[in-house]
């Protein structure tokens, strides 16, 4: 859903180039006045896909770990220390 809680590191989506893309999920898209006519409504989000343990194991990496609670599986980058 669109109000679920995110935390710093969360995996939340798939990038189609190598390495990771950092974003900020929370924050709303900036309007400003230099735009093409409809460029807003042409954005498509896919909505989350559900995912489940096996998955979430199978797709993490070294560097990452899978949080799993009574009300969601989580995927994360371990944070440096």
């Amino acid at each position: 859903a669109s109000r679920d809680q995110v935390y710093e590191n969360q995996i939340v989506g798939i990038h189609q180039r190598a390495g990771d893309l950092k974003v900020n999920v929370c924050r709303q898209k900036q309007l400003t006045n230099m735009r093409s006519a409809g460029a807003d409504e042409k954005t498509n989000l896919s909505p989350p896909t559900p995912i489940t343990l096996e998955e979430a194991v199978e797709y993490i990496e070294d560097s990452e770990f899978v949080e799993v609670t009574p009300a969601a599986i989580r995927m994360g980058k371990v944070g440096k220390k």
